[in-house]
């Protein structure tokens, strides 16, 4: 696709990423001055009923749901014979980048993560959505740890004409289930294997099946049992394998019959390290001394000394200040002392 600088209302200021389908890039919504993600259809996309219809299906699909973890759709269109749809701008990175650097992810994290996307496929599930393509380039992560569902490009919507592309394998073979891989009917729960999928690769640093070609690697996702993750990690809860390790059962009866329910155990885990997240955070600082205090009973120590009061250490005997002090500090024990020593002396 040649260079653009401009489409709609929209001023192109950077490019984002590419898919199969098309380019994303970073725009400037005018005149509101909204920054967000523009995807356009790729040329030879453009020619193709198939390829527009998807497209088309993946604007609707976005527009159905409104929620804090899958992204906004703003705008759909075409100009020129460039179809295009605005998409909120996630500040942040994807899923796949974090996997690259880290490889690994502390449980605490992905437990945080697995269920902020569980919430999302939740509210898609309930509108009728199957995203059909939950892998890690397609999680977005804000600089703030929010994790958004993004890229509907092969979900399914209920009540909707199914779309299939010829000749191409719909989805990413190491995230397929196995009913996926086989070329049959999907429903919700082939985004829960997808998703036990994910959790997998964050535990322990790869998909249960990997390969360089993709037709064994759907083999597997059929025919093959994943090992538990506690065989590549032993840092990870029993409760946690279970739970991944159902969601990855090959045959659907087995596996979570919704996302609640994995949501639901998923809240059942107890991880130690999730508290030290948050003890930098909750920890108090040493409190500073109140230099107004300290500074005032330091004037209040200068001014005894300067009077030779109780604060000085010395004093003078001979003094008239220091009677006419000590008679307005005790007056009443001086009372009482003369009163003891009239009785002792005079009456006595």
């Amino acid at each position: 696709m040649p260079a653009i600088e401009r489409i709609a209302n929209f001023k192109i200021v950077g490019h984002l990423g590419k898919g199969g389908m098309g380019d994303v890039y970073k725009a400037i919504q005018e005149p509101l001055g909204r920054t967000v993600a523009l995807k356009l259809l790729a040329d030879q996309a453009s020619a193709n009923d198939e390829a527009i219809a998807r497209f088309e299906t993946e604007a609707r699909a976005i527009a159905r749901l409104n929620h804090n973890n899958i992204v906004s759709l703003y705008e759909f269109g075409q100009e020129n014979g460039i179809h295009f749809f605005a998409m909120q701008f996630v500040d942040g990175t994807t899923l796949d980048s974090i996997l690259q650097k880290k490889k690994t992810l502390p449980v605490y994290i992905v437990m945080d993560f697995a269920k902020q996307i569980c919430r999302g496929l939740l509210y898609a599930h309930r509108q009728g959505i199957i995203h059909r393509d939950i892998k890690p380039h397609n999680i977005l992560i804000t600089r703030d740890g929010t994790c958004l569902i993004s890229d509907f490009g092969i979900a399914q919507i209920a009540r909707e004409n199914r779309i299939t592309m010829t000749g191409i394998a719909v989805g990413t073979p190491e995230y397929m289930s196995p009913e996926q891989a086989k070329g049959e009917d999907l429903d919700h729960q082939t985004d829960i294997y997808s998703l036990g999928v994910l959790l997998y690769e964050m535990l322990t640093g790869n998909p249960p099946f990997t390969g360089k070609n993709p037709v064994s690697v759907a083999y597997n996702q059929v025919h093959s049992q994943p090992l538990p993750p506690s065989t590549h990690c032993d840092e990870i809860p029993k409760r946690l394998e279970l739970i991944i390790l159902k969601a990855l059962k090959k045959d659907r009866k087995d596996r979570y019959k919704s996302i609640e329910g994995m949501l639901n155990d998923l809240d059942t885990v107890i991880v130690d390290e999730k508290s030290n997240l948050f003890d930098s955070l909750i920890k108090k600082e040493p409190e500073e001394p109140d230099n107004r205090i300290t500074d005032r009973r330091n004037d209040d120590r200068r001014k005894d000394s300067r009077r030779g009061g109780a604060g000085s250490g010395s004093f003078d005997l001979m003094s008239t200040e220091f009677w006419a002090e000590t008679f307005r500090d005790q007056w009443l024990s001086l009372i009482l002392i003369l009163v003891l020593y009239i009785y002792l002396i005079f009456i006595k």
